[in-house]
């Protein structure tokens, strides 16, 4: 990880009444390796810290990963720049992603590949989605899969699926219950050596399972 990059960066200052210009060396600080494009995060940084715009200082924080900026002279002139990032915890639709705050931000800078699970509701429920899925990938857990996507589709009707392209099928009201009784039978399968041939489970049976499997589909 890096913990420091040096952006030779333009930076505009007044040096006179003048006018005269300057260019300056910008450091940029950061406590853990960054999500953001660092080409393109440059000249983003440059127009924050010399623009007096309010609408153009805000922008970064607006459209891109940036959650606050600090910037500060140090004892050989040169400006230490030092930035925090948004921690993404699920991507949403349209390109959005739901921070570790709470926050949904839309960037719009290329960044890193990020393995997120995709929630998929309306913005007033995405948080309350997030906490059944983390319920939901505590069970996975015990077979060492990992949720890619969880969806309220709808009514009462939730869709997730995990890494193995395997489908669940929840009723919202009853997703607690539905969990313990996906727990039994995860914890059945696995002494079954039968856990990697599923193709879905749907739990949304008051006193039954149906499960689905590569070659038939029955009910437990």
């Amino acid at each position: 990880m890096r913990s420091c990059l040096v952006l030779l960066l333009i930076a505009v200052s007044a040096c006179s009444q003048d006018n005269i210009s300057k260019e300056q060396a910008f450091v940029l600080k950061t406590t853990k390796e960054i999500i953001s494009n660092i080409d393109l995060l440059e000249p983003r940084i440059s127009d924050h810290i010399n623009n007096k715009d309010v609408n153009i200082k805000n922008e970064i924080f607006l459209r891109s990963w940036i959650s606050t900026i600090k910037a500060t002279q140090n004892f050989d002139n040169k400006i230490v720049v030092e930035i925090q990032e948004h921690q993404p915890v699920a991507s949403l639709n349209g390109g959005r992603f739901l921070t570790q705050d709470g926050r949904i931000i839309t960037p719009i800078d290329e960044s890193k590949e990020l393995k997120l699970i995709s929630i998929y509701g309306s913005d007033s429920e995405v948080g309350e989605l997030l906490s059944y899925a983390r319920l939901l990938q505590n069970i996975l857990n015990l077979k060492g899969d990992h949720l890619t996507s969880f969806k309220h589709m709808g009514s009462s009707f939730i869709e997730a699926h995990d890494n193995k392209d395997t489908k669940y099928s929840f009723t919202k009201g009853d997703f607690r219950v539905q969990l313990e009784r996906l727990e039994q039978l995860i914890l059945f399968e696995l002494n079954s050596g039968k856990i990697d041939h599923n193709r879905y489970i749907d739990l949304r049976y008051k006193n039954a399972i149906a499960v689905s499997r590569k070659k038939m589909e029955k009910r437990i």
